[in-house]
């Protein structure tokens, strides 16, 4: 906590609740980049370590904490935040959305390779240009971040990482720290265009099994994607590998030689987006085709996003006029009504409008424009965030 306190450029940006002298809780905000459907880079607000002490819940202190967090990115002018949450529904209330999920896989690597089919005349794996050697966590720690941040640009969901955040995948310089830690980079032409950074473990117990820990894999190209995963599925007297969090589209499955040796262990939530200014955040993103939608959205907890907005896009370009409200602006003037952690929710393309009206989360005033509003919002691959944070 004391780190990502230090890696604020502003102090202003680290709310405390205080009980007289006591700082009984925190809520920092740090300046992020967040990519967008398109793709497209914006800034975002990072909410990071919010905290209340056990003996000082249940008064209000989180909610003073947001009320104060929000107007103050309100008045900065940035128009979303991202979080990621210990539990499901903390900050749905303070209009945050379920936007990026992730699973977590087991995969029994005893008898499978990764061998895909590939199309007639494709280069086989093994015939590859590229390499993969083995590096320190020195060399590591200088080429990883500069790999995952050319690959954070290429899908909507992927949040900027903190300096502080690279220890989970890198761990502390100690030797005996390092000691199950291994590291190895992938190279075409002499280029770094991938890395995988991985722990073995060896099991208690009577059968002492070996455990590869995948703590992160990155690829900015299917070769070294495709190489990566191989040498992970390839590694001796390994009995399986299980992964942290990774895509729910996860694409290596296909490509073994049995897939059903790999199953995710569970699937869940990852971050969440609030619009802190909703007009600004509909502008921002490009959409996955032309169309028009009227919505009406509610947000008690932040007011001035409460209205109706008219949302075009047409050839790429997007026009967004709102909030207005008043006579014949109300719910039953517009397309789509909703709550702004519902919008929040669909707005990378991670959750199906379809999904969320079936449960009355949305209303539909005007038929197919669900279907309009999905054929907008979905992405071409579910949104994903590598960091936690």
């Amino acid at each position: 906590m004391r780190q990502v306190i230090k890696e604020s450029s502003d102090p202003e940006r680290v709310v405390a609740s205080r009980d007289g002298p006591e700082i009984v809780g925190v809520a920092v905000s740090l300046p992020v980049t967040l990519t967008l459907p398109g793709p497209a880079a914006t800034p975002a607000a990072g909410v990071v370590g919010v905290a209340v002490l056990p003996t000082h819940r249940r008064q209000g202190r989180l909610r003073s904490m947001m009320r104060y967090q929000l107007d103050d990115l309100c008045r900065r002018g940035e128009a979303i935040a991202t979080l990621t949450s210990s539990e499901a529904g903390i900050y749905q209330r303070f209009g945050y959305g379920p936007a990026t999920c992730a699973s977590w896989y087991t995969i029994d690597s005893r008898t499978i390779r990764v061998e895909p089919p590939g199309l007639p005349g494709a280069p086989a794996l093994s015939g590859t240009s590229g390499r993969v050697r083995f590096v320190d966590r020195a060399e590591a720690a200088q080429l990883f971040p500069q790999l995952l941040a050319a690959y954070q640009p290429t899908r909507a969901g992927e949040v900027s990482r903190l300096e502080a955040g690279w220890l989970d995948v890198l761990g502390h310089e100690s030797g005996e720290e390092q000691r199950r830690r291994f590291f190895a980079l992938h190279e075409n032409g002499g280029r770094p265009d991938g890395y995988v950074a991985y722990r073995v473990l060896v099991e208690p117990g009577e059968r002492r099994q070996r455990v590869v820990h995948l703590d992160e894999l990155c690829a900015l190209s299917a070769d070294a994607y495709l190489s990566l995963w191989s040498l992970l599925v390839d590694l001796d007297l390994v009995d399986r590998i299980e992964t942290a969090q990774r895509p729910v589209d996860e694409p290596i499955r296909w490509a073994l030689s049995d897939y059903r040796r790999m199953r995710p262990r569970a699937t869940a939530e990852h971050t969440f987006v609030r619009l802190v200014d909703v007009a600004a955040a509909l502008s921002a993103r490009r959409y996955d085709d032309d169309g028009a939608l009227v919505l009406s959205v509610s947000d008690p907890f932040c007011s001035w996003n409460s209205g109706t907005y008219r949302l075009r896009s047409s050839g790429g370009d997007v026009e967004v006029e709102g909030p207005q409200s008043g006579a014949g602006k109300g719910p039953e003037a517009a397309d789509l009504e909703l709550d702004v952690s519902v919008l929040a929710s669909i707005y990378l393309g991670g959750l199906r409008p379809g999904s969320l009206a079936a449960v009355g989360l949305i209303r539909e005033h005007t038929a197919g424009a669900l279907v309009t509003c999905d054929r907008m919002f979905r992405g071409a691959e579910p949104p994903y965030c590598t960091t936690s944070f």
